[in-house]
């Protein structure tokens, strides 16, 4: 079984908050309602990690992303090229482990 380290959650987060701001661009909101959703479970689950016990604040961080991106008007100004620059460095150290 894969280890769910913060390493590995947070590239998965990359990917469902990746898909959902892809799924916005093209009007999709079921889909970019299913990404969140995907995306607040990986955040939970982070937040409950031992790793990262005081250590949460990115996370909350994203959390606001993540609601903000499904306003009609959001109003953070946060793009996929910046979130993809962000969870890039998680993706690689996952891969680079082998995992």
């Amino acid at each position: 079984m894969i280890a769910r380290t913060p390493a590995f959650l947070m590239a998965n987060l990359g990917s469902d908050i990746s898909q959902l701001f892809s799924h916005l661009e093209r009007g999709e909101s079921e889909l970019a309602a299913s990404a969140a959703r995907r995306a607040r479970g990986i955040m939970a689950e982070l937040l409950r990690h031992k790793e990262l016990q005081g250590r949460t604040g990115e996370i909350e961080v994203l959390q606001h992303i993540v609601s903000d991106a499904l306003l009609e008007k959001p109003l953070l100004r946060v793009t996929k090229g910046e979130l993809d620059a962000y969870f890039m460095p998680f993706s690689m150290r996952v891969l680079g482990e082998g995992i």
